[in-house]
């Protein structure tokens, strides 16, 4: 899978402390996208499935695991064998995936890496963000986009309306905010 940035514990996407996942390359570039460096399929770093749960530190059993990007479902093929994995390993594992598309129109694409992905995961936030729908609470970016919750309802009862949180991380001598921005006042 080509990342673009990999994180634990990540505590603001999600139930947790989850193993964060950026995906590297995304062709939809939705004005306002909180991050357009991202979206260069020839930039980040392939990783095996191994290799990314490798960040998960031993004897951990982490809360869930949140795929962003980028694009998760641009590298169809490679994002379902990272679920498969992790729920390999964390059998009810949390897995929740941020997409730029609808769920309609992943279904669309009659894809079977999508498919079986999108029967596995646990929540998906879709759809394009627009900055002018963006109320600044919930877990998502903008209004329009929906939280499908497939599994664990009890978890993300409060995922339209929970306060937004910023978690600061430093990397490599950059500092990362990790979460969803509130919007603008």
């Amino acid at each position: 899978m080509r990342t673009a940035m990999l994180w634990y514990p990540v505590r603001t996407l999600g139930y947790g402390e989850r193993l964060g996942v950026w995906v590297q390359g995304c062709s939809r570039h939705c004005e306002g996208c909180i991050s357009p460096t991202f979206r260069d399929a020839n930039q980040g770093t392939l990783l095996t499935p191994e290799e990314i749960l490798s960040r998960i530190p031993e004897h951990v059993i982490p809360d869930g695991l949140t795929v962003s990007g980028g694009e998760p479902f641009e590298q169809p093929e490679e994002l379902l064998a990272l679920v498969r994995l992790f729920r390999e390993r964390y059998a009810d594992g949390d897995i929740l995936v941020f997409s730029g598309y609808t769920l309609a129109q992943l279904r669309e694409m009659q894809c079977p890496a999508v498919s079986e992905t999108l029967e596995r995961i646990s929540v998906l936030v879709d759809g394009a963000y627009h900055p002018e729908k963006n109320s600044g609470v919930g877990l998502r970016g903008s209004d329009n986009q929906q939280i499908h919750v497939f599994r664990h309802a009890r978890r993300y009862a409060d995922a339209e309306n929970a306060p937004r949180r910023l978690q600061g991380v430093l990397m490599e001598d950059r500092l990362w905010l990790i979460g969803i921005p509130p919007g603008a006042e």
